[in-house]
């Protein structure tokens, strides 16, 4: 059972609407407390353990020299520039609401940033590969479902056009049943990954066999569904707008998903994120 994070509590559920071709999009708004600074610096160390572990940091300071560990980050691990570090975000905020609230498994969350060779790109494959077993991975079922999702983060661009964004570069993410003789290149590479770092410490408890049930969907039939995720500022998020993106075109109409995020502050938060707040009380944790 994953112990769910107070900051969690800034996320709230709010009724969806229809878009043009009456398909629900999901409307989650993110209001983080920026007056308590707890919370706010629990979040931003939940978030730097995304990238890099307690261990891992200090090791690599030692290794270089470095004393300060926000300058360490700075340099060797966090994003600068400002479109990779808000498209991180995006990823992670919504990986983590499947995660917590829809007790989804999310590997592609302990893998996506810690294990990138260049800290100035954006990840290879789908943003999100996330798994969710309708009885538990001992009990095979054609309910598990399979959770693939792209997502689109931005304060500058509507709403509508993020989420449109999302919904047609969905696309790429695709696992043909009909034409694929064995499942996904994409979750080969997640489960060897999963395999290559379960000598570590894998605190929510599933192990990289758990992927490989996905592997073969002609002979171990599944559910699955395509996430397309906007993330904005909540100023943006205009329900009148969104309801203009069109889902007719994508070749996963029928098992599409569409969520609005909406989060209040959206740069601040970011910024929160990525402070010195991700290291503090490093050495006592």
């Amino acid at each position: 059972m994953l112990n769910i994070p107070e900051y969690m509590n800034s996320y709230a559920h709010f009724d969806p609407i229809q878009n043009i071709e009456e398909n629900n999009i999901e409307i989650i708004l993110v209001q983080a407390p920026f007056d308590n600074i707890k919370v706010i610096a629990d979040w931003a160390r939940s978030f730097r353990h995304k990238y890099i572990s307690d261990e891992d940091l200090l090791e690599g300071m030692e290794d270089i020299g470095e004393n300060e560990p926000i300058d360490f980050l700075k340099e060797m691990v966090y994003p600068e520039n400002k479109k990779f570090q808000s498209g991180d975000f995006g990823e992670i905020l919504v990986a983590e609401y499947l995660m917590y609230t829809e007790n989804f498994w999310v590997p592609t969350l302990f893998l996506r940033y810690s294990e990138k060779s260049n800290k100035e790109e954006s990840t290879k494959g789908s943003d999100i590969v996330a798994i969710r077993f309708y009885q538990d991975s001992d009990h095979e079922s054609d309910q598990d479902l399979l959770c693939i999702g792209e997502i689109k983060t931005g304060s500058t661009r509507t709403v509508r056009e993020r989420l449109q964004a999302a919904i047609n570069d969905s696309d790429k993410d695709s696992i043909d049943l009909l034409s694929a003789k064995r499942g996904s290149v994409g979750l080969n590479a997640v489960k060897l990954k999963i395999k290559h770092r379960e000598r570590q410490e894998n605190q929510d408890g599933y192990s990289y066999r758990e992927i490989a049930r996905f592997e073969n969907p002609i002979e171990r039939p599944y559910q699955i569904q395509y996430v397309a995720a906007a993330v904005v500022d909540q100023k943006q998020l205009n329900q009148n707008t969104v309801k203009k993106v069109v889902t007719k075109e994508s070749q996963h109409v029928d098992s599409l998903r569409m969520i609005a995020f909406g989060v209040s502050e959206i740069q601040k938060l970011i910024n929160a994120l990525y402070s010195e707040l991700g290291v503090s009380n490093l050495d006592n944790e």
